[in-house]
């Protein structure tokens, strides 16, 4: 690999000064220990990578990255989206599956941020503090968010009329406010390796949104069926998780029923912005390796650089970094500001990432030719990498559909 992280320090966007400090810290952090390990990561066994991804994560507690979204007052930064897809792009420049699995402890933290601003900061006193007391102590916790199942995925978001998705997992009341939970869940990013579960269910498979709950689960409390062989993000452990007949005290319920659905909704409104950061780490990685692949590369007498075809592709390259970046960084500025946080704009960052990563991608393999299509160089992985932004977090379909249907709604 060529690139030199050139691009994570010389931005587009005009970042403070404080946060340029920060984004050195998680760079210096991630050439430790991301960077040497990626691509070993990339073609490891499971059970190496199962060891050495919650290693990793863990090992981010030296910077207390993970305690970026607790608030000030429990010993956390009190960031949700803005310095978390700082991070992400970085992390993900170096490593894509490393940035998920970070990522994912946010993720499966959100429900539980959201619920403390439902209930007055009950959840925040009894899962977060807790939590930023862990990174302090440099074992932190990890978490993962498990709504996916395997006949409900972005039926989830969008119920069309006449359609009628199955959902297996099921909560029971029992007692005084707690569940039994049966069921599973697929897809769950962290999910082999997670110590704490945010799981969503229903009461009543007949109204599914209207009985939604959100609920913890333990370590323990849920078999790990299945660790996927997955194209891309391979250092970020995913699986199918069992839940069998699990009791559920009430302390562990994070939502009344019929409430999960609006969690989970705010959840994703946080969380889609941070992720089109993966992409643009990948979209900088790739035009970075095509800048210095193409300065060294000799055609007709000169470097292909100097070529008109090789720098229009670069031009398009620097075109999707760019206004990637701007549209990421103003819209979790303003999911900072706002409450609940506008899915639209979201949605939008999101998308535009997921797809600057997937052109830049594919734009740097056809600049190296050949040699790019070959595991040594690196530059294939970037590409598998990129193609899951533009599925997970919703489908890049799901979420333009999310965006237009917003403002048709506005204007007719």
């Amino acid at each position: 690999m060529l690139a030199k992280g050139i691009l994570l320090e010389e931005t587009f966007y005009p970042h403070d000064h404080e946060t340029r400090l920060f984004r050195k810290t998680v760079k210096e952090w991630a050439e430790k220990y991301v960077a040497p390990v990626s691509q070993m990561l990339d073609r490891a066994s499971e059970e190496t990578v199962l060891e050495e991804t919650r290693r990793i994560v863990k090992k981010s507690s030296e910077i207390r990255l993970l305690s970026l979204i607790v608030p000030e007052d429990l010993g956390g930064a009190g960031s949700l989206t803005y310095m978390g897809a700082n991070s992400l792009e970085i992390i993900s420049y170096y490593d894509a599956g490393i940035a998920t699995s970070i990522g994912a402890v946010w993720l499966g933290l959100l429900p539980v941020f959201i619920a403390g601003v439902l209930d007055g900061g009950v959840s925040w006193q009894r899962w977060l503090s807790p939590f930023a007391a862990s990174d302090e102590q440099g074992d932190p916790q990890i978490w993962a968010f498990a709504i996916t199942e395997p006949t409900a995925g972005s039926d989830y978001e969008r119920i069309e009329p006449g359609s009628k998705p199955e959902y297996v997992t099921v909560a029971k009341p029992e007692g005084d406010g707690g569940y039994r939970l049966t069921g599973r869940k697929i897809f769950i990013s962290n999910g082999p390796i997670a110590d704490y579960v945010t799981v969503f269910a229903v009461e009543d498979k007949e109204r599914p949104l209207e009985t939604m709950t959100c609920m913890v689960v333990e370590k323990g409390e849920f078999k790990v069926e299945t660790v996927y062989d997955k194209m891309g993000h391979r250092s970020s452990p995913t699986g199918e998780l069992v839940f069998e007949d699990v009791s559920i005290p009430k302390e562990r319920v994070l939502c009344p029923p019929g409430t999960g659905w609006e969690v989970a909704e705010i959840t994703l409104s946080y969380s889609r912005a941070p992720v089109g950061a993966i992409g643009l780490g990948i979209a900088k990685r790739s035009l970075e390796e095509a800048i210095f692949y193409a300065k060294t590369r000799l055609q007709g007498g000169k470097p292909i650089v100097e070529h008109q075809t090789i720098k229009m592709k670069i031009a398009g390259m620097i075109e999707r970094v760019a206004v990637a970046e701007h549209t990421i960084y103003n819209v979790t500025r303003i999911l900072e500001e706002k409450f609940p946080p506008p899915i639209e704009d979201s949605s939008i960052a999101k998308v535009v990432g997921a797809d600057a990563a997937v052109h830049n991608a594919i734009e740097a393999i056809q600049v190296f030719g050949g040699i790019g299509y070959m595991r040594e160089t690196g530059v294939e992985k970037l590409l598998r990498d990129a193609k899951l932004i533009q599925i997970y977090e919703g489908t890049n379909e799901i979420n333009r559909l999310t965006f237009t249907e917003g403002l048709l709604g506005r204007l007719l």
